[in-house]
């Protein structure tokens, strides 16, 4: 497996008369696979049934909701596990905290044996857009429009 990166120019306004620019390594996600073309590769692989396939994984999803909604973690065996997590301000006081400095619930995955071993003999290669007559594009910014292009969206959000 190999990782793609571009370079991305980032700046940081600690001091807001002197920002500072410093560039960073950026992941790229060349596309994305939709649940349907997932159920597909799924009956290709092990001959089961599309729909058989589909009733599984939405009977996994629709049970492990009911289980982190309770506040315990799902372990899906070598695939990894899912768990309820937090983030909170902190607070000088103890009494302070309460349900309101909580900023975020999410669910965290913890990637199983065969995902790690995938990551660990991961290589990286260099991505450069490159414009319509064949040309590297070096005009444009990374991303102009801010947010985190090439990361994974956060469903729990």
């Amino acid at each position: 497996m190999s990782v793609k990166y571009r370079k991305r120019k980032i700046v940081l306004q600690f001091d807001k008369e002197n920002p500072l620019s410093k560039y960073v390594a950026t992941n790229v996600v060349i596309g994305s696979i939709g649940y349907n073309k997932l159920c597909d590769e799924v009956n290709q692989r092990t001959g089961m049934h599309r729909g058989i396939v589909d009733v599984v994984l939405k009977g996994v999803q629709d049970t492990m909701i009911s289980f982190l909604e309770e506040g315990f973690s799902v372990k899906l065996g070598e695939f990894g596990s899912f768990r309820p997590s937090i983030q909170a301000k902190s607070q000088d006081k103890e009494e302070d905290v309460d349900s309101d400095t909580i900023s975020r619930v999410k669910i965290v995955f913890t990637p199983g044996n065969k995902f790690q071993q995938m990551l660990g003999g991961v290589s990286k290669e260099s991505f450069s857009n490159t414009s319509k007559d064949g040309g590297e594009d070096k005009g444009k910014p990374d991303n102009p429009g801010g947010g985190s292009e090439g990361e994974t969206p956060d469903p729990s959000v």
